[in-house]
């Protein structure tokens, strides 16, 4: 989150309510204050305060945050994503083989993926080298591809 606690405190309430392990949300250098926010509103989330930058980087932000779990899979989703409380539901079907992205593809879900963490360490996470956002999704799908 730089600059959406708006979006992150409609989405954040829905997630934690169906997360069936941690939440992290990752505050870069957010003039709003999400970490703040978080940690008033909810304790029980994992932090991740990122400082000292002024230019958002979304594929070091989605590191910084996958770098924070254990689990056997990571899901990525943005502030303004307002999931479907039959989302949990899908958690249970899932293949390791594989990764899901949110459909349909529309700008609102871009970006918004589950995958295996095992599949993410092979491809050593998103190319930190793309600046902003856009394309880090699309070069990160397309390594998992390339990996099998």
């Amino acid at each position: 989150c730089m600059g959406r606690v708006a979006h992150l405190s409609r989405a954040l309430p829905r997630l934690v309510a169906m997360a069936p392990a941690r939440v992290v949300v990752v505050d870069w250098n957010c003039p709003d204050g999400a970490a703040d926010w978080v940690e008033a509103n909810h304790p029980a989330c994992d932090l991740v305060r990122v400082r000292e930058v002024t230019r958002f980087n979304l594929a070091a932000a989605r590191n910084a945050g996958a770098a924070r779990v254990d689990t056997p899979w990571i899901c990525f989703i943005d502030a303004d994503v307002l999931l479907d409380p039959a989302f949990a539901q899908v958690l249970q079907s899932l293949e390791l083989k594989a990764y899901y992205v949110g459909e349909p593809p529309t700008t609102s879900l871009r970006g918004t993926v589950l995958c295996p963490r095992s599949a993410f360490l092979a491809v050593d996470g998103y190319d930190e080298v793309m600046l902003g956002w856009g394309s880090e999704d699309t070069d990160f799908y397309r390594r998992l591809e390339l990996a099998g």
